[in-house]
């Protein structure tokens, strides 16, 4: 594992938030750099651009989790629920604090935010409030059924009053707009965002031990989802890790194997919660659905530079020796320690764990169905070996770790009533 950009990590978040609905595909990225034009022009300094474009690429996380849904986009609706839900999975984590602020405010107007400006720094609010105009401008732009052209969009800003912006964030957008500067880069999806800023926003990076630490809160966010998924990141991590050490990688590898299973369903952000939650069996294209979690968690993952093998081991989860697996049908040729690691780790996962709809199966029958899997070719025999050896110590473990995760999923969902 090397230091990976901290902008490069919230681009590969964003991305995965587009697959959810075709109506935000590049929403995210857009604001983010709309934000950054903006907050740049009116003077705002380097550490809080990087916190304005975090912010801007997360803005609507809190939409994708528990029981939101942003199927559309809409300053009509009421959107304060999702600032708060985005405010309280970003705020615990010290990257994202301020940037959790700005969530929190970027639908409040600014003649509303004037009360919180008695209370808060005005910077930060600012910043709320021109993640709140790059979100109305894409929305503009985007909705209906072509959407606006640009120059109706300009007009329909300039017709904004100061009682939902700071009157500098609509003279800086006209002076962007008019300048020929704004659209070209907020529109252009082919270059990477890395290329269209600053080097001061680039150098924000995070050591591997700081990555496990972010990874290890961003779990919730994938998790929480769904009361059917709501700990089972934390039981395959655990499970991992346990699995690397019986099979004798290091220290450092063990760690990159926390990391691998964090991330490895990031890919269910883009997954349908009526999918998640479904207590019956799948339909063939709503499986299809589900199996494109594994092709998005590639996308995203191999798009931040830093993460090595790391990736293939989140992303090869549902692989299997034979061939058999998805999304790319690999081989046991093609297929690494770490990634059968996590296949085996999933799997023993998904199978013991308690979800809402049934209980997890006895030891028993978790030994025969692994040891079926290893005998046809699905899993690697060794690794189900380590399992059945320590079965008893690894469930104890993961069920350890996935009570923790529990009881912090029910404080969350009650504390979000």
């Amino acid at each position: 594992m090397e230091n990976v950009s901290l902008i490069d990590l919230a681009c590969g978040i964003s991305s995965a938030l587009d697959y959810i609905s075709p109506t935000v595909t590049g929403h995210h990225r857009r604001v983010g750099l709309g934000s950054a034009l903006l907050g740049g022009h009116v003077g705002i300094g380097a550490s809080s651009l990087v916190d304005l474009l975090l912010a801007g690429l997360l803005h609507d996380i809190g939409a994708f989790s528990m029981d939101l849904a942003l199927d559309g986009l809409s300053f009509d609706a009421d959107l304060e629920e999702h600032a708060v839900v985005g405010y309280r999975l970003l705020k615990d984590h010290p990257f994202l604090d301020r940037a959790s602020r700005i969530v929190l405010y970027h639908h409040t107007s600014w003649r509303d935010l004037r009360v919180v400006r008695q209370e808060g720094d005005r910077e930060t609010l600012l910043l709320s409030n021109i993640v709140n105009l790059a979100d109305r401008v894409d929305i503009l732009r985007r909705t209906g059924s072509k959407g606006l052209e640009r120059e109706a969009v300009e007009r329909a800003v300039a017709g904004f009053t100061s009682d939902l912006y700071a009157p500098e964030l609509l003279q800086a957008f006209k002076e962007l707009a008019e300048g020929g500067i704004f659209w070209p880069l907020v529109e252009d999806m082919d270059r990477p965002v890395r290329e269209m800023l600053s080097k001061d926003l680039l150098d924000v990076r995070i050591t591997p031990d700081q990555l496990i630490d972010f990874s290890g809160f961003f779990t919730r966010i994938i998790d929480f989802r769904s009361r059917h998924t709501a700990t089972h990141t934390a039981g395959v991590a655990e499970t991992a890790v346990q699995l690397a050490r019986l099979a004798g990688m290091s220290e450092q590898e063990q760690k990159a194997m926390r990391l691998a299973a964090n991330l490895h369903d990031i890919g269910k952000l883009a997954v349908p919660t009526v999918l998640l939650d479904k207590p019956g069996a799948l339909d063939e294209d709503e499986y299809v659905r589900i199996k494109d979690h594994a092709t998005v968690c590639a996308e995203v993952l191999h798009s931040i530079p830093g993460l090595g093998e790391v990736a293939d081991w989140a992303c090869q989860h549902h692989e299997r020796l034979n061939g058999k697996g998805y999304p790319l049908g690999l081989t046991d040729k093609d297929l690494s320690l770490g990634s059968r690691i996590m296949q085996v780790a999933d799997v023993h996962t998904a199978i013991t764990e308690d979800r809402p709809y049934r209980k997890g199966m006895p030891r028993e029958r978790v030994v025969a169905v692994l040891r079926s899997m290893a005998d046809n070719g699905f899993l690697d025999m060794d690794i189900v070996n380590l399992v059945i050896e320590n079965h008893d110590q690894l469930d104890a473990v993961r069920a350890m770790v996935q009570s923790r995760a529990l009881a912090e999923f029910r404080h969350f969902a009650e504390s979000s009533r």
